[in-house]
């Protein structure tokens, strides 16, 4: 399943495959990138979940569901839980990718180069 980026500005969104997304950031770490970790987004995770043809009950069982999520959160990369990369990360990401990459990554160079962005959720 790929990854899909959504700038947080633009809303323009990128897709990257698995493959990719583990190479870039591993890339990026052997190139001196010190990831900030990711920011868990509790009321984007809230708005996915909630459905207002249930209960109550069942929507406040789904939110405490989602605090525990944020109280655990790891700020890893890997999750798809609409989690964000603030846009120091991003340009630090973009910075350490420069060196390595090649034209057929111009696409996510220029993406990171946008800002903060979101890790899609599934």
């Amino acid at each position: 399943m790929a990854y899909t980026l959504m700038n947080l500005s633009t809303m323009r969104s990128l897709t990257v495959s698995d493959g990719e997304w583990s190479r870039f950031l591993a890339e990026a770490r052997a190139n001196g990138w010190e990831e900030e970790g990711t920011r868990y987004d509790f009321s984007c995770q809230v708005d996915d979940i909630y459905d207002s043809l249930y209960d109550y009950l069942y929507n406040l069982f789904l939110i405490f569901h989602v605090a525990r999520e944020l109280f655990e959160w790891d700020g890893n990369y890997h999750e798809r839980k609409n989690q964000v990369v603030s846009e120091g990360d991003a340009l630090h990401l973009s910075q350490a990718l420069e060196e390595t990459a090649g034209d057929d990554n111009r696409a996510l160079l220029d993406f990171l180069r946008e800002g903060s962005f979101r890790i899609c959720g599934e």
